[in-house]
């Protein structure tokens, strides 16, 4: 989606990997967090390849820090964005079922839940879990020393 948007409009594509906004969650888990990052909407590399999504307007900062002039380009270009994503070729629906666990990479998969019909003998919960991919690598390179000696 975010390509999608480079092609059918460039100016919002660059608005989006060029603007850093606030981003913010704190409270209480299995320990207190407060994390604070400021980051572009759209990641790319050096050579302008996609590399990361940071979507979530949950922890998108309420105080829009950026020069006036850029506020209403910012919310235009975002506003496209959502567009693309809202499409219905760009949106997959899943049912889950009990028993059922889904897994994916939250830098490049945006995701999200529906309302449902509430049922009295139906309980809705879902369990969810994030790993930070600093801690899943250096698990990945104790695992490939412990098994091949070599890091």
């Amino acid at each position: 989606m975010a390509e999608q948007l480079q092609r059918e409009d460039p100016e919002a594509f660059q608005t989006l990997t060029s603007l850093r906004v606030d981003f913010t969650d704190s409270g209480t888990d299995y320990c207190d967090f407060m994390l604070q990052s400021k980051n572009c909407i759209i990641d790319v590399d050096s050579e302008g390849k996609v590399t990361k999504i940071n979507y979530n307007n949950a922890t998108r900062d309420s105080v829009l820090d950026l020069p006036l002039h850029q506020v209403q380009p910012f919310y235009r270009a975002l506003k496209a964005y959502v567009d693309i994503m809202n499409r219905p070729e760009n949106v997959v629906t899943y049912t889950m079922e009990p028993g059922d666990m889904v897994t994916f990479d939250n830098w490049r998969l945006l995701h999200g839940r529906k309302s449902y019909i509430s049922k009295p003998d139906k309980l809705r919960h879902l369990e969810g879990a994030y790993l930070d991919w600093d801690e899943v690598m250096s698990r990945l390179r104790i695992l490939r020393r412990n098994v091949h000696g070599d890091v």
